[in-house]
């Protein structure tokens, strides 16, 4: 009697939030969900929830200050994370529908799991309706947690994409100017000739628009860096920043050398790659195998059992 209580507690606070807030964002938010990508966002239709509760401060000022304190300095990592992976242009947007796509993957998951838990209750399995209403509120807690976590995943995607691509960037520029061009027109010409929808050249593309607009091209290319956050990228840019301020010809071999290193780069990005790659295929394998493993020996089994 006692679980049974217990979960329909658990499940009418859970569901109930997950209504209300259904309800109450209804149709408040259709104007931003235009932009959402149902492939990339798989609870779509559920971001409103969350838009919603995230406008709702009231609980988070209640928490003691060291609390706040610390979701605060969380909220800015996050931030700093979608502006990595997103960029300056698109990063607010995307901040506020990653913080509704957390809080509305909680709801979800934390009202499924309650009605689960009421279900089992109801059939008689009190503990595991109990077990169930208390991953029902660990979701409501940690979910959003988790879903920060996967954006390590998409920067570790990003920068793997930015490595592998670099290289054959940097030779273009190196013959460029060894031709007689300046490092802003190669820039330039490189990213007007390309044909590829690549986040490497959506960055220069970005850098050389800042530059157009006035903006000094050693900051242009600083902040090109520091959004490709690859350590390569870094040191190359440190090379051209070092041309504009002395100039001279020796940038050339410079250059030379750090497209080397750069190929050396991609080969050990290409070979992380596939060792990731080879682990990923490693457990289909051992299912496999354990099929196989099954079927030779059940027959084997089965006529022993029937001797004994």
């Amino acid at each position: 009697m006692a679980a049974m209580i217990i979960t329909a507690l658990v499940c009418g606070g859970c569901v109930g939030c997950f209504l209300i807030s259904y309800f109450k964002a209804k149709g408040i938010y259709d104007e931003y969900m235009e932009y959402v990508d149902k492939e990339e966002y798989g609870l779509k239709d559920f971001i409103p929830i969350g838009l919603w509760l995230s406008e709702k401060n009231g609980l988070v000022e209640r928490l003691p200050m060291s609390v706040r304190t610390a979701l605060a300095r969380h909220k800015n990592q996050v931030y700093q994370k979608i502006l990595e992976i997103r960029g300056p242009k698109d990063a607010e947007f995307y901040s506020y529908i990653h913080s509704g796509y957390r809080l509305a993957a909680a709801v979800v998951a934390g009202a499924g799991a309650s009605l689960m838990g009421v279900i089992m209750a109801a059939q008689g399995d009190g503990a595991n309706g109990l077990l169930l209403s208390g991953i029902a509120v660990a979701a409501i807690v940690g979910v959003p947690f988790l879903v920060d976590s996967s954006l390590n995943g998409d920067i570790e995607a990003r920068r793997q994409k930015i490595q592998m691509e670099f290289p054959e960037f940097v030779n273009k520029l190196t013959l460029l100017v060894n031709a007689g061009m300046t490092i802003s027109k190669a820039w330039e010409k490189i990213i007007n000739e390309n044909k590829k929808q690549h986040i490497l050249y959506e960055e220069m593309r970005y850098a050389l628009m800042e530059i157009k607009a006035g903006k000094p091209e050693a900051v242009a290319y600083e902040e090109f860096a520091r959004r490709c956050h690859v350590k390569e990228v870094t040191k190359f840019v440190s090379v051209i920043i070092m041309n504009l301020k002395r100039g001279g010809s020796e940038v050339v071999p410079v250059l030379q050398a750090q497209g080397n290193e750069c190929w050396e780069m991609r080969k050990n990005a290409a070979r992380q790659l596939g060792e990731q790659a080879s682990t990923k295929i490693l457990i289909p394998m051992m299912i496999m195998f354990l099929g196989i493993v099954l079927i030779v020996s059940t027959p084997a089994v089965l006529s022993m059992t029937a001797g004994m």
